[in-house]
């Protein structure tokens, strides 16, 4: 995992638990797990995850801890016939929920994919099953602790406000012109 994303991870986890009970109900980085607590199946992206964090709970995010990995895997069967993933377990990995609908990684890419939010109906009804992003590392700096989660619809809660507070709701870059005094 890159070293500044670590990083990020640790500090948010720690201004959470200073603000904890207050924060727990909307948001909750573990500690990382040792690495026997691990499987060995878990791909190498999600294994540097659950090292930093073995669980995330970021706003409308629930990414699985080592606790729940084996219930995740199985649900991986029960994917909708659109998806492919239930014929093809074996190679997804049930990453987390957004908003209690999965996300998946796949295992030979690294490809984080999702069911996007383009009507009411389930995801199961939606038939749209997409890569949202091409790897673990940019689909957590950009939708779970950066800018992005405004994208996926969640700009107006508490993970929002507090990856506001810590200057994450902005891609870096953007607005430098008005700041300098216009460029």
């Amino acid at each position: 995992m890159n070293p500044d994303l670590r990083e990020l991870i640790e500090e948010l986890r720690t201004d959470l638990e200073a603000d904890q009970p207050a924060s727990l109900s909307w948001a909750q980085i573990d500690a990382g797990a040792p690495d026997a607590r691990i499987p060995a199946d878990v791909p190498e992206p999600v294994r540097d995850l659950l090292a930093v964090a073995d669980g995330v709970l970021a706003g409308a995010f629930d990414l699985a801890g080592t606790a729940h990995i084996a219930y995740r895997q199985a649900m991986l069967a029960d994917m909708p016939a659109f998806t492919g993933v239930g014929a093809t377990p074996a190679a997804w990995y049930f990453l987390g929920t957004l908003m209690e609908e999965p996300v998946l990684l796949r295992r030979d890419t690294g490809a984080v994919w999702w069911f996007p939010q383009t009507s009411g109906d389930p995801y199961y009804a939606r038939e749209e099953f997409e890569e949202l992003m091409p790897n673990l590392e940019y689909f957590l700096a950009y939708y779970v602790f950066g800018p992005g989660y405004a994208d996926v619809g969640f700009e107006d809660d508490e993970w929002w406000g507090f990856l506001d507070e810590h200057d994450l709701t902005t891609v870096p870059g953007e607005g430098d012109e008005d700041e300098e005094g216009g460029a």
